[in-house]
């Protein structure tokens, strides 16, 4: 019996994941207090990888024990394969976990192992290295976008509010349709229009700086082959003056504790809405920003 008339919705899937994120969070708080007792050395080497580890082991125990997340009993919906007639295999709930939390990880992981490649092959040329190297920059710049995108059209069609959810084809029904209050749509379906647009407008406005960043680079090869190092080298260099977060030349540049810049007011805005960096993710606080003075 097909059970593709009882898909949950955006109101039930959200609220469970963000149920769940509240008992990870409590759950990595607690992975970071034991991991003090190690001294502040191993706490500073490791603990960034608390939050992976607590979401991974949160998921992966009550998944793999046939048990749904505290979350996904809090709105009564229910993980289901793609046909929508059996509940999905140990296997593929186990992917889904470690796609979803350690995915964006090994994603970084395995590009940095492509660059690494590319500039350990002695048969490439060095412009041909170059192009590779900023193709390889471009993916990785990419990701966010991408989950925004695909967030986005989650709001707007209800379908898999998790990439991992799409890749491993798990959807969510509802455990007792006949209960469920009925929620109005049309403000997710416009919330998901504008999020579509800005994250959009977003990737536009990426997509353009980099087309001009690699045209002044090109030109500048072209144009100036006697460019000395120093000068080369702060060409370069300031075409990356910009923040991940508006795409704008930084203002007020602020360190983040893992080594990532951003502007000062820009960051503030990222971490009164997501309490880690832009970037990869490490938990961080407005009180470990700093900020540099004179730096551009």
């Amino acid at each position: 019996m097909s059970l593709k008339n009882f898909q949950a919705r955006q109101p039930q899937i959200t609220r469970a994941v963000e149920k769940d994120l509240s008992y990870t969070t409590d759950l990595s708080a607690n992975f970071s207090d034991l991991l003090k007792l190690k001294g502040p050395r191993k706490w500073i080497q490791l603990n960034h990888l608390c939050k992976i580890v607590a979401e991974i082991s949160y998921h992966g125990f009550l998944s793999l024990c046939g048990f749904q997340t505290l979350g996904e009993e809090y709105t009564g919906i229910l993980q289901i394969d793609s046909d929508y007639e059996n509940l999905p295999s140990r296997l593929v709930q186990f992917l889904s976990i470690i796609l979803e939390f350690g995915g964006e990880s090994l994603y970084v992981v395995l590009l940095k192992k492509i660059e690494k490649s590319i500039l350990q092959n002695a048969e490439l040329r060095p412009e041909a290295k170059l192009k590779l190297l900023s193709l390889a920059a471009v993916a990785r710049n990419m990701a966010p976008y991408v989950i925004s995108i695909h967030k986005s059209l989650f709001y707007l069609t209800h379908g898999k509010y998790q990439i991992s959810k799409r890749l491993t084809g798990i959807n969510y029904v509802l455990v007792r349709h006949w209960l469920q209050p009925q929620f109005s749509l049309k403000g997710y379906r416009l919330f998901g229009l504008l999020s579509l647009i800005q994250s959009l407008l977003s990737l536009f406005s990426y997509s353009v700086n980099t087309f001009k960043e690699a045209h002044e680079e090109h030109r500048a090869e072209h144009n100036m082959p006697s460019m000395d190092y120093k000068e080369k080298n702060s060409t370069i260099s300031g075409t990356k003056q910009k923040c991940v977060l508006c795409f704008e030349p930084r203002r007020q540049p602020s360190l983040t504790p893992c080594g990532h810049l951003f502007c000062w007011s820009c960051v503030l805005g990222w971490l009164d809405q997501k309490d880690e960096c832009p970037v990869c993710r490490e938990k961080i606080q407005k009180s470990n920003i700093v900020p540099l003075m004179n730096y551009d």
